[in-house]
């Protein structure tokens, strides 16, 4: 067993190295990521689709992956141009399966009883938290109203 302790405290110790590099590394990285950004728009965003293009057929070698993420490139500019918040749409997508994913075991664990995610007092409050951050505007909303109808 002691050798398992060795190799536990060797692996914190790199791990406290690596930390211990990256300060340097990445303010020298903040540095010249600070000189590409110089670079004009008209070059950077043509450099940067073509990274999308190649790393979006680069997943699943088909060219239905670029048209994928060439259509969904039009929807969000669609949806910058109308107002609506593209990274929540982007959060969505990305989260949106595993979230689906973990809801199912959950749910299936607890025989479907919804309650399981309100039992324990960290969730509990979290969950409050959220309904009040919902409910206040409409709260208000109703309160200003019926504030004025009365005077």
């Amino acid at each position: 067993m002691p050798n398992a302790a060795v190799a536990i405290y060797a692996i914190f110790m790199v791990f406290i190295l690596a930390n211990l590099l990256m300060l340097p590394l990445g303010i020298a990285a903040i540095k010249s990521a600070k000189q590409l950004l110089r670079a004009p728009r008209d070059v950077l965003m043509p450099v940067i689709l073509l990274f999308c293009i190649v790393g979006s057929f680069a997943i699943n070698n088909s060219i239905f992956g670029v048209v994928l993420m060439l259509a969904f490139g039009v929807i969000a500019y669609l949806m910058e141009e109308n107002g609506f918040p593209v990274a929540p749409a982007i959060l969505g997508m990305v989260l949106g399966a595993m979230l689906e994913e973990h809801f199912i075991r959950a749910m299936i664990r607890a025989d479907g009883n919804f309650l399981v995610f309100f039992e324990r007092p960290i969730a509990a409050g979290l969950a409050a938290a959220v309904f009040a951050v919902v409910l206040w505007p409409p709260a208000a909303w109703l309160w200003r109203r019926t504030r004025l109808k009365l005077d």
